[in-house]
């Protein structure tokens, strides 16, 4: 009896795979989670108590980090489910999903923070001034920093050796946040400093801007994984891969789409026509091996034509019959159109002055 993974032919070393990936990753993102949890609490209350507008947006950018790594360990968990009778292909998609809704309440904080910042320096504007703030807003920037800067290169390395997308964006994002929390602390000394009052405001304004783009990204990064979308560049990587494979004449398409990080290619390629069907199966073998040597391809979809027998395919408004039946519909027309050229010639003899 076959099982599921028969039919779609799944690799269950790339699965296996992904799921110790997963596994891996999940453990990295807890701590994440704990860093993230305690440094935007502290900015939040030292931001606050110190009257810094800057400080606290920059807190909400790190309460971001708090969801987004969330609901990414949410994802994480549920795409390592086992495949089931509504899910041939695994449930892998669900990463994608967790990094969509986590860009987009970046988007959202983003926007708050702009509010924030705009609503503060309009008051500047009228005269409004805030209390002074105070110099530990500087300090609990900096300490921010550092340790945005310590957990984005550990994530970077980790998501290095096991190839995973959900710690190179989580790397991306502690790099961001470090570089945010370094602007922030530059505003705040400025601001306590040299007492300029709307330095504070404006830098989170830059900083709600900041991680409005960020938030794009990550929103349109997923949302064309989402939508089957694929890299052109990848795809005519793998279309090389396709056609150094021995006994491959020709590649006339090749298409690719995400489920969670690993990849399913659909492909046709051209063969000699002179082959059989064990043949053309183990070419479609070989390809796909060729492809997860290379690429985290979960499995493949290749379907093959022959390079001179064109018997095999016909004009779509033929309703894909059997030659046969196209022959004899040919016939048939023929012979009608010769009966309607007889009638027209007797038609013609029977009219006046011929």
């Amino acid at each position: 009896m076959t099982t599921q993974s028969d039919h779609i032919g799944i690799s269950d070393q790339i699965e296996a795979a992904s799921r110790n990936k997963v596994r891996r990753s999940r453990n990295l993102l807890f701590l994440n989670l704990l860093v993230y949890s305690v440094i935007s609490v502290l900015e939040l209350m030292i931001g606050q108590a110190d009257h810094s507008t800057a400080l606290v947006a920059d807190g909400q950018n790190n309460f971001t980090g708090i969801v987004s790594v969330a609901s990414l360990i949410v994802g994480l968990s549920f795409s390592k489910r086992p495949r089931d009778t509504f899910h041939l292909e695994g449930h892998w998609q669900y990463e994608n999903l967790a990094v969509f809704l986590s860009g987009l309440v970046m988007f959202l904080v983003g926007l708050s923070c702009i509010w924030t910042g705009a609503t503060g320096t309009l008051a500047l504007l009228n005269g409004h001034y805030a209390a002074p703030i105070k110099g530990q807003a500087a300090v609990m920037a900096a300490v921010s920093g550092v340790t945005m800067l310590c957990l984005s290169v550990l994530n970077h390395f980790v998501g290095r050796r096991t190839h995973s997308g959900s710690l190179a964006a989580s790397a991306r994002d502690f790099l961001s946040d470090a570089l945010t929390s370094a602007g922030t602390m530059l505003a705040i000394l400025g601001a306590a400093l040299l007492n300029v009052h709307w330095i504070d405001p404006v830098a989170a304004v830059l900083l709600g801007f900041f991680i409005l783009y960020n938030g794009s990204r990550i929103l349109s990064d997923s949302a064309e994984k989402l939508s089957n979308g694929f890299s052109p560049v990848i795809r005519a990587e793998l279309s090389q891969v396709i056609a150094s494979t021995p006994s491959v004449s020709g590649v006339s398409f090749v298409d690719g789409r995400y489920s969670g990080d690993n990849i399913i290619v659909e492909a046709e390629v051209v063969v000699s026509d002179h082959m059989n069907i064990k043949q053309a199966y183990q070419i479609c073998q070989r390809i796909t091996d060729h492809l997860q040597q290379q690429f985290p391809v979960l499995y493949c979809c290749i379907q093959v034509k022959p390079s001179a027998d064109r018997t095999l395919f016909y004009d779509c408004s033929t309703a894909m019959t059997h030659p046969a039946e196209v022959r004899k519909e040919e016939q048939q027309r023929g012979k009608i159109a010769a009966r309607l050229k007889r009638s027209d010639r007797a038609a013609s003899s029977l009219l006046p002055g011929k």
